[in-house]
């Protein structure tokens, strides 16, 4: 089961405070040739949201609302 496989993944990292995490599994190019265009667009997506560096929000206790 592919979500048992990436909670062990998570809980392995937590385990081992590792710098870098990879999850999932490899895929190899006949399984890649499996998939569908649309398919290989949403994947490519996927990735690009998850490995985007993080955003940093910051709030200003300076700004109030004022009436």
């Amino acid at each position: 089961n592919y979500a048992a496989l990436i909670q062990r993944q998570i809980n392995e990292d937590k385990e081992n405070l590792r710098e870098k995490s990879v999850y999932g599994i490899q895929l190899t190019e006949e399984k890649l040739n499996d998939f569908r265009d649309e398919q290989i667009g949403q994947l490519k997506e996927l990735m690009d949201e998850a490995t985007k560096p993080e955003k940093k929000i910051t709030i200003s206790k300076d700004l109030e609302h004022k009436t």
